[in-house]
């Protein structure tokens, strides 16, 4: 930080851990050049081994996440959001209310599933968000992507890289700053 202003480069190259909403208010306005998110999905998740989601039975910091990350993000900037398939309501009005455009969906193909009940679910669903008038990509991604297994090590929703590095490529500029939320970091 500089002289008690803050610019978006005090936090390149940086891990912030705490709450993201704080830590996001403490970012410019119009800083970051892309987000990704992979929120809780307000579903009281509990992996096979027990590890639950943390603020997964909860949608009190929805909407104040999006509008933090709508707020941080430039304009004609992308940002990428996993969700609920059976909570799409509470997240497309948090994301509408925060400013969000809808410009795309993605599905992630999994070569398993992750439960079974009136279908085996066999994917995880993301929108691609715009805020302002954006560009499409140079080189467009498909929107079905295969998510590989990642073993679930670090979180029991836990996606690889593999799968998210698509998406940083086609909607992060080079250089560009982008913004992981924290609900992104997933800790047991």
């Amino acid at each position: 930080m500089t002289n008690n202003t803050t610019t978006a480069t005090d936090f390149r190259n940086t891990i912030l851990n705490g709450d993201s909403v704080q830590l996001m208010r403490a970012l410019p306005r119009n800083a970051v050049d892309f987000i990704l998110t992979d929120p809780p999905y307000l579903v009281n998740y509990q992996g096979r081994d027990g590890r639950k989601v943390r603020n997964d039975d909860n949608a009190r910091w929805l909407r104040p996440a999006f509008n933090q990350m709508h707020r941080v993000l430039k304009w004609d900037g992308f940002a990428v959001s996993f969700y609920g398939w059976n909570r799409i309501d509470l997240f497309a009005d948090a994301w509408k209310a925060a400013g969000f455009r809808m410009v795309g969906h993605i599905v992630f193909r999994k070569s398993y599933s992750s439960s079974s009940r009136f279908l085996r679910y066999e994917h995880e669903s993301a929108y691609l968000l715009a805020k302002g008038n954006v560009t499409p990509p140079a080189n467009p991604i498909p929107d079905v992507l295969d998510m590989p297994y990642s073993g679930n090590k670090l979180h029991p929703t836990q996606k690889p890289v593999a799968a998210l590095l698509p998406l940083v490529e086609a909607f992060c500029p080079a250089g560009g700053l982008g913004h992981v939320d924290k609900r992104s970091i997933r800790s047991a």
